[in-house]
């Protein structure tokens, strides 16, 4: 990332910080927005490629950029399903870096091999691990493994940042750590997060033999990890909340003491371009459809939960109740 682009990230996410916290209305620095529902994986936990098909037109999605860049955007998160679906994914980074965002690039990557030049562009990917092969493939699917390593390994030595998210469903502190060991020897870093429930986008549940303690005891055991500068994206303050968290199979509350960032500091956006506080809140809040509302002025200030250990949304959110460790972690991540 170039200093240019680092110091118009920050310079946007200074003018979110500020609006937050003096009540001046949303100004979000940061958006997700899923290009599609459609997926080449059936994951167990993830209930996106059930849902509705249909995709914005690359016409459409030039205005919905437009309109984010309005906005006062400045990092654009690419999502799914799987944006590799898309037969016009290149097209559509190429879209995003035309109104100079930081462009970050969630994917499986089984299918990089076949279109590896829409990565070129890109400033961040985030992919996924849920462990060794084994039980990656029985939580994603047979043939969610194949090619992934070397994926990583060819986008690594094309000096692209990448970032594999491992969903904790199982207390298990040994497999994590051979994650981390992998990711040192590769050379890219793993983030955690909790199998959210209770929402949407997601589907299943926690087996009932996983005890709230002894998830505890395993997330305090990556933040000893973090702490001793292993290859953990997940930031300090985010594996604290984890190892606090008294109960996960609840995701997410409403503390009327607490205020949310989520439609203030970053907001999510489905694939029929309708925005939403977060991903978390699709089928809880009330949708906007951006392409033809303005979200400033929509927007109710209000959240169906204030509270959650979901992992994008706490990290979005700690960045702005918690925000000098917190963006010092999220530097030493993409600079």
């Amino acid at each position: 990332m170039g200093f240019p682009d680092l110091t118009r990230l920050a310079f946007a996410y200074a003018v979110s910080f500020g609006a937050y916290w003096t009540g001046m209305g949303p100004r979000p620095f940061s958006a997700a927005y899923a290009v599609t529902n459609r997926c080449n994986l059936r994951c167990a936990y993830c209930n996106t490629p059930f849902m509705d098909p249909t995709d914005l037109s690359l016409e459409q999605v030039r205005s919905l950029f437009d309109r984010l860049h309005q906005l006062g955007v400045s990092r654009l998160g690419l999502v799914g399903g799987e944006p590799l679906i898309r037969k016009d994914i290149g097209e559509v980074v190429a879209e995003a870096k035309s109104r100079r965002f930081y462009v970050t690039f969630n994917s499986n990557l089984v299918l990089y091999g076949r279109r590896p030049e829409v990565f070129e562009d890109v400033d961040l990917v985030f992919t996924s691990l849920d462990g060794d092969p084994e039980t990656h493939r029985e939580r994603r699917g047979e043939r969610s493994f194949d090619g992934v390593l070397d994926a990583i390994a060819a986008l690594v030595a094309r000096r692209k940042p990448v970032v594999a998210i491992c969903v904790v469903g199982e207390a298990d502190l040994p497999q994590a750590e051979r994650l981390v060991e992998q990711a040192e020897k590769i050379g890219f870093q793993m983030h955690f997060q909790p199998q959210c429930l209770d929402t949407e986008i997601v589907r299943g549940d926690l087996g009932e033999h996983v005890q709230s303690q002894e998830l505890r005891r395993f997330w305090a055991g990556l933040l000893a990890l973090k702490q001793a500068g292993r290859a953990i994206a997940s930031s300090a303050p985010y594996l604290e909340v984890q190892s606090r968290w008294e109960d996960f199979r609840v995701s997410a509350f409403h503390d009327p003491r607490v205020r949310c960032a989520a439609g203030r500091g970053f907001l999510y956006v489905d694939p029929q371009g309708r925005a939403y506080p977060c991903a978390y809140t699709k089928g809880k809040a009330e949708p906007i459809d951006l392409l033809r509302e303005d979200w400033k002025s929509a927007f109710p200030g209000t959240t169906p939960c204030t509270v959650c250990n979901v992992g994008p949304m706490l990290e979005f959110n700690l960045l702005f109740q918690r925000p000098f460790s917190a963006t010092a972690d999220a530097l030493r991540r993409i600079a």
